[in-house]
């Protein structure tokens, strides 16, 4: 008996020892105690210079761009359903952006910190904490977005600096330096073409360079399902892409590959 009863207290204070902190799966914690957000989206301010679009006969009229004293550019919007987004893009180099979005009551639903690359399909690359508020402003949850990136060695800011020092291209193939030839009319032979002139026409030399916010906007992560390898997208439309893999455990590229521009 006295052996039963050791097991149900060891039971108990092992289930209030994972409630406490109110975690209960990798890097999500949900918050006990009552935390409220002040946050709210000015939609009087944003409505108004709606109208004043509207009066100048602008077009866009529901996308606003503001820029703030310290650099940052606050781009704020609403959609149909009348919930709105602010995205909050820091000054040249800096590739993390702060990305809110608000219900339609004007309270804050969830913040995170996310790299600035994005396109349909890729990672949205967070940093952080995220956090996750109900309609009335209460903190509902909170997401430690390392925890998705712990069994790997190339974290997300590794990738950052790994990227910035790979050149765009290491060597061409003869199919390349074919289509290179043809593409940018060059007057040198085809097994001339090297990387180095490809880059200086692309005015691209490495696969990322945080002081061009549009090559980052542009360059894109993906880590893989079984997590082996980050997959790179680097698009320089009208001219293509160039898709990279990188070992996630090492850094190692294991892989260039230049697409063909097929777009219209």
């Amino acid at each position: 008996m006295k052996k039963i009863k050791s097991i149900i207290c060891l039971c108990i204070i092992a289930f209030n020892l994972m409630s406490c902190g109110g975690q209960t799966e990798k890097g999500v914690y949900y918050p006990k105690e009552k935390i409220m957000t002040t946050d709210k989206f000015d939609f009087v301010k944003y409505n108004r210079i709606v109208e004043e679009k509207r009066k100048l006969g602008e077009f866009d009229l529901y996308n606003h761009i503001e820029v703030l004293a310290n650099g940052n550019v606050v781009e704020s919007s609403q959609a149909q359903d009348k919930s709105a987004t602010v995205i909050i893009l820091p000054p040249v180099p800096e590739l993390i952006e702060t990305h809110k979005s608000y219900h339609k009551n004007g309270f804050l639903e969830s913040e995170t910190r996310r790299y600035i690359g994005l396109q349909l399909g890729s990672d949205i690359v967070k940093f952080g904490t995220s956090k996750y508020y109900d309609n009335n402003g209460q903190l509902v949850k909170e997401v430690d977005e390392a925890a998705k990136y712990e069994n790997i060695k190339v974290k997300p800011l590794n990738l950052f600096e790994i990227l910035k020092k790979e050149p765009l291209f290491v060597n061409l193939s003869k199919e390349e330096q074919v289509l290179f030839k043809a593409i940018f009319d060059l007057p040198q032979k085809e097994n001339e073409i090297s990387p180095d002139i490809i880059s200086k026409i692309l005015k691209k030399y490495t696969i990322l360079n945080p002081a061009d916010r549009e090559d980052v906007k542009n360059t894109f992560l993906t880590l893989s399902n079984d997590e082996n390898m980050w997959e790179v997208v680097k698009d320089i439309y009208p001219f293509g892409r160039i898709e990279y893999n990188v070992d996630s455990n090492s850094g190692k590229i294991i892989k260039r590959n230049y697409i063909k521009e097929t777009r219209p």
